[in-house]
C-alpha cells in the first residue's frame, strides 16, 4: 500500500506540473474543481493497477519493468490514449507527445520500485543481537 500512495502522490504532482506546462487540456471531468490533478484517473484505475502490478511482480525487477512498459504503453500510447483522446475526446495532449508521456510513466515506475526496496530495508525488523553489541 505505501507504494500505491507514493505512486498516486507522484502522479498528482506530475499532473499539477503538466497542467502548468499545458501538457494537455481536459475536456470532460468527473470532478471539475479538481481538474489540474486529474483525480479521477489518479485515484481510480491508476492506484488499483499500480497495487496489482506490485502484488504480482514485485521481487522480480525485470518482470515488473516489462509489465510496466506494456501497461504504460497501453495507457500513454495505445489503446487507451487513442480511445480517450481521439474517440471520446476526454482530453487533448497539447505540449507533450504520447511517447514522452510513456517515458515519464516508465521512469516513475522505476522510482516507485526503488522506493519499495528502500521501505523494506527501513521497516525490516533488526536482529536483537545488533542491539546487544
Amino acid at each position: 500500500m505505501p507504494v500505491g500512495i507514493l505512486a498516486s502522490f507522484i502522479m498528482i504532482l506530475y499532473n499539477l506540473v503538466a497542467y502548468n506546462h499545458q501538457h494537455w487540456k481536459i475536456n470532460v471531468s468527473i470532478i471539475p474543481s479538481l481538474n489540474p490533478a486529474f483525480v479521477s484517473g489518479v485515484l481510480g484505475a491508476f492506484l488499483v493497477v499500480t497495487i496489482w502490478i506490485f502484488n504480482y511482480s514485485y521481487g522480480h525487477f525485470w518482470k515488473y519493468l516489462l509489465v510496466n512498459i506494456v501497461a504504460d504503453f497501453m495507457f500513454a500510447v495505445f489503446p487507451f490514449h487513442y480511445l480517450l483522446q481521439e474517440k471520446l475526446q476526454i482530453y487533448q495532449l497539447v505540449s507533450i507527445s504520447p511517447w514522452e508521456r510513456w517515458g515519464l510513466f516508465v521512469s516513475m515506475s522505476i522510482v516507485i520500485y526503488g522506493y519499495q526496496l528502500w521501505q523494506e530495508e527501513v521497516l525490516q525488523p533488526r536482529d536483537q543481537d545488533e542491539y546487544m553489541g
